[in-house]
């Protein structure tokens, strides 16, 4: 629990300010965690800033959803509980009126929770209740846990692999491809972005040197700077949804490795189980053979 008492203002103002950056989002998620008894008043502000948000704002509402309910679920099921009466509403909200990132966002989220079991039982039907519609049924698999990459042809110079659909490696290639297809842009973006500063640098220079000389061009330069802050705001539109998109492979990468830390941990455990048998067994070998050995000396003897 966090030494800091609760304090709705400060949660409104810590809303007010959240933006897509992986800091901004892990850092709320955490104090509203450490105030999990209050969580109803957090979801309740949460879905009124997330409903008088901008709709590209909207995203980092739900990426901060995600990660309280994700981070939440072992010490309490109070976020849970709250969350499910407000994300149906949200998420079709987006789903049905955002842009193109904002669906996949959402499809991508509900993907997460329903394979999760986030929501628990109420996660059966969970892409009806938040998206309204009628998803293909998985594949029934006995009840076994199925691999998630399968090898369909290997030779001696290349492995052809497939993944299974919704499995976590094929999420981290997919959202790895996004990112490598959208490289490109994000490089002239930054090209373009660099280059609109340094021409706002250049017009106020400008205006400086002129205004010591006494010579105006107020309108000119105004709309100069109009249209370089035009171009800045663009790629900061561009560079926010490049960073949401990282956000969510960092996200499935540190998935990733905690289970495979936990696995190599069951790995552990179990190989030294092993090799205490191991160690056992040759003491016994040694047993039998010495106790031979001393028999064979004493009739010897005899």
């Amino acid at each position: 629990m966090s030494n800091e008492s609760f304090d709705g203002q400060i949660l409104a103002e810590k809303l007010s300010k959240l933006n897509n950056s992986q800091q901004s989002i892990e850092s709320l998620s955490r104090w509203c965690i450490s105030h999990r008894k209050k969580a109803r008043q957090i979801v309740e502000t949460w879905e009124k800033y997330f409903n008088s948000s901008q709709r590209e704002q909207r995203v980092s509402f739900l990426y901060l959803a995600n990660d309280i309910l994700q981070n939440s679920r072992r010490k309490g099921s109070e976020f849970v509980n709250e969350f499910w009466k407000v994300l149906p509403g949200a998420l079709k909200h987006v789903y049905e009126n955002g842009e193109e990132h904002g669906k996949k966002v959402v499809a991508r989220l509900v993907d997460i929770w329903e394979e999760r079991k986030v929501f628990g039982s109420r996660g059966q039907g969970l892409k009806d209740e938040m998206l309204g519609k009628n998803p293909p049924p998985p594949l029934a698999n006995n009840g076994k846990s199925s691999n998630p990459i399968k090898i369909v042809k290997r030779d001696a110079h290349s492995v052809r692999i497939k993944l299974a659909v919704g499995g976590l490696p094929e999420k981290i290639l997919t959202s790895f491809q996004s990112i490598f297809d959208e490289h490109i842009n994000e490089e002239a973006t930054l090209s373009k972005s660099h280059a609109a500063v340094s021409q706002m640098g250049k017009i106020r220079e400008d205006m400086e040197n002129a205004s010591n000389l006494g010579n105006q061009h107020s309108s000119v330069w105004v709309d100069e700077i109009q249209d370089q802050e035009k171009v800045l705001r663009q790629c900061v539109g561009q560079l926010e949804t490049a960073e949401a998109s990282r956000v969510m492979l960092v996200s499935q990468l540190k998935e990733a490795l905690q289970d495979q830390e936990s696995k190599l941990e069951f790995i552990r455990a179990q190989l030294q189980v092993r090799i205490l048998f191991v160690s056992l067994s040759e003491n016994s070998k040694r047993c039998f053979r010495l106790r031979k050995s001393i028999g064979c000396y004493e009739g010897s003897l005899t």
